[in-house]
């Protein structure tokens, strides 16, 4: 199976850089995710549970980095923040 992976954020960033960066990232996958289970509910009548699924886990990811990064604000500290992106073909 082919992968790839790319380099997506690599930096280091105040905490209010950090939570800029990763609210934006995160607002538009949950928003991503809203649409695909409304668009669900209007094909099929039902939702789509990966979709909610997503959302739930980026909810919780949200929460988390928020209290990290409030932690680094009370601290005056910066954040170090390094993303990938991989991506395999299904099989």
């Amino acid at each position: 199976m082919k992968t790839e992976k790319f380099l997506f954020i690599n930096g280091q960033y105040n905490p209010l850089e950090a939570k800029e960066i990763l609210s934006e990232l995160y607002h538009k996958n949950i928003n991503f995710n809203k649409i695909k289970n409304f668009s669900s509910q209007i094909r099929f009548g039902e939702n789509d549970p990966m979709a909610l699924n997503q959302i739930e886990e980026l909810k919780n990811n949200t929460e988390q980095i928020s209290n990290l990064i409030e932690e680094a604000k009370t601290k005056n500290k910066n954040l170090q923040i390094h993303s990938y992106i991989e991506i395999k073909y299904e099989e």
